[in-house]
């Protein structure tokens, strides 16, 4: 009798986790795009002790080759069109202005922000830099920003494909040089980022991970033209990874999976206003 007892209870148990053994994967797909970018926009940072608010407008154009056949002749030419139009608010609240010798300070910020999409989202972050000055004149600056980053979607997307509030990790190193008696500022900086609450389908095709998320670099010119106005010149390169998946909403079913690699290099320049306030 028991035996008969356990039997029944192991092939109910089967039944009723069926759905979960018996879940459709499909074929995962790979995908690589390249794609080049010129972008333009306008940063205001307004400093009140350890308060800063920074209100950004930027713009993103695509350019792609384009081929126009007319008759025997061919003209090659080039498409540019908006990509993305971008407008954030960032507020930014310095827990600490001195932590130890090497300058180190952390810091919190919450960012709403908008695109071409019309999705809205808001992201929290919190982060620890370490800088250190070297040099005659302190001209070499050397940093380090560690950050941990939630951003938090607003239209309901299905939880087996995108996580509606995605956690992330970055890691930002940079070095820069203040000229010394010109108003030039080259720098250099390179991210990481990976995910930390990828989805399990996102993880199922990543063997079970999280994964590298973007490596990012960038090669600038900062020129002050006086106290508070500058423009930001600078070339960049991002290398971008995702797993797409289309899932249906219980989760059972996986019906289409693409894993997509982005190449994408950026020429920009930026105008930005920074005003403190006196204390």
């Amino acid at each position: 009798m028991k035996r008969f007892i356990s039997i029944s209870v192991c092939i109910l148990y089967s039944v009723l986790c069926i759905p979960l053994f018996a879940q459709s994967y499909a074929t995962l797909q790979d995908s690589v795009y390249g794609a080049a970018q010129v972008r333009t926009g306008a940063d205001f940072d307004l400093h009140f002790n350890r308060v800063t608010l920074n209100f950004g407008e930027e713009l993103r154009f695509n350019l792609a080759p384009s081929q126009e056949f007319q008759m025997a002749n061919t003209t090659v030419g080039l498409n540019v069109s908006i990509v993305k139009g971008y407008f954030s608010a960032q507020a930014a609240y310095t827990l600490r202005a001195r932590i130890n010798k090497l300058g180190a300070t952390n810091d919190a910020t919450l960012t709403t922000s908008t695109d071409a999409n019309k999705v809205l989202r808001h992201r929290v972050s919190f982060g620890l830099t370490e800088q250190v000055k070297v040099g005659d004149r302190k001209q070499w600056g050397f940093s380090l920003k560690e950050r941990a980053v939630l951003t938090s979607r607003t239209d309901s997307p299905n939880a087996y494909e995108v996580p509606a509030n995605a956690w992330e990790m970055r890691y930002r190193a940079q070095v820069q040089y203040k000229a010394v008696s010109k108003p030039l500022t080259p720098y250099i900086w390179t991210e990481l980022a990976h995910t930390c609450n990828a989805t399990q389908y996102q993880k199922y095709y990543h063997n079970g991970r999280n994964f590298i998320s973007a490596v990012k670099a960038c090669l600038g010119l900062k020129w002050k033209l006086n106290e508070q106005d500058a423009l930001n010149f600078y070339l960049r390169y991002d290398w971008l990874q995702d797993y797409d998946i289309d899932a249906n909403k219980d989760g059972t079913t996986v019906k289409a999976a693409c894993h997509i690699q982005k190449h994408q290099a950026m020429l920009g320049v930026t105008y930005n206003f920074d005003w403190k306030k006196n204390n």
